[in-house]
């Protein structure tokens, strides 16, 4: 039961995009900045997609994927507390990604700079990392921005708009589920706890929340939180002595 569970929450972290082959490390857990409270602004009004009344699912997540598609930024996903965690980074101008996969003390660690992937070893203390060369087409992942999950987890909810707020200073629209009972169901008999997106003017889905009850399969705890415009990608302390942003190595 423990490793089926173990391996639904992991595919969930990667949005449907598939395990990594790579293998497992110990590694220490970065601090979890909690997410901004949002605050009341007149000045804030932002407007989503909709359609017949509702937000337009498709539509929002290709502007999500565009908006992100020539920025850099950092995705942060939680299933089920702190130590289930997937990390995206992308610096657009350097071309570097990082994929940090975590569940409690094991994770999985991909870097991808100067056309080469970097796989973080665990089981040869001598090497530190495997590497294989990349295309220019090469990604760590088949959903970056995180549309695979995010359509995973709007799929059986309609949502509306219902307010416009500033959240970590920056306007954006409050979307939240349309059934109004104590405890909305889907068609496939889970209970929605709570769903809950902040879009800012830009398209990007800045914050989400949501909690789910299945009954026959594990419950999702999901929240994801995207951060854009990072300096620089993170470099692992087993790639240091290659790391990308190094001079002359880039």
């Amino acid at each position: 039961m423990w490793r089926v569970t173990l391996t639904v929450a992991i595919a969930l972290l990667a949005g449907c995009s598939g395990l990594f082959s790579a293998g497992s490390t110990a590694d220490g857990g970065d601090p979890v900045t909690p997410a901004p409270v949002p605050t009341p602004s007149p000045d804030a009004t932002v407007t989503v997609p909709t359609s017949n009344g509702t937000v337009d699912v498709d539509r929002l997540l290709d502007r999500h994927q565009q908006a992100l598609s020539t920025r850099s930024f950092h995705r942060h996903v939680e299933q089920a507390g702190p130590q289930n965690t997937l990390d995206v980074w992308v610096d657009r101008e350097r071309e570097v990604q990082r994929v940090r996969r975590r569940f409690g003390p094991i994770s999985n660690d991909v870097v991808l700079a100067n056309r080469t992937v970097y796989t973080n070893v665990r089981d040869d203390p001598d090497t530190p990392y495997a590497t294989r060369d990349a295309t220019p087409n090469t990604s760590l992942l088949a959903s970056p921005a995180g549309t695979d999950l995010l359509r995973q987890l709007l799929s059986d909810t309609a949502h509306r708009q219902v307010d416009s707020v500033r959240w970590n200073g920056r306007p954006v629209a409050v979307l939240a589920m349309t059934n109004t009972a104590e405890t909305p169901t889907t068609e496939n008999g889970s209970e929605i706890g709570r769903s809950r997106l902040y879009v800012d003017r830009q398209g990007v889905i800045r914050y989400v929340e949501h909690t789910e009850r299945r009954p026959d399969r594990p419950d999702i705890d999901t929240t994801m939180t995207v951060t854009t415009d990072i300096e620089r990608v993170p470099i692992p302390w087993w790639l240091a002595e290659s790391d990308p942003y190094s001079s002359g190595s880039m």
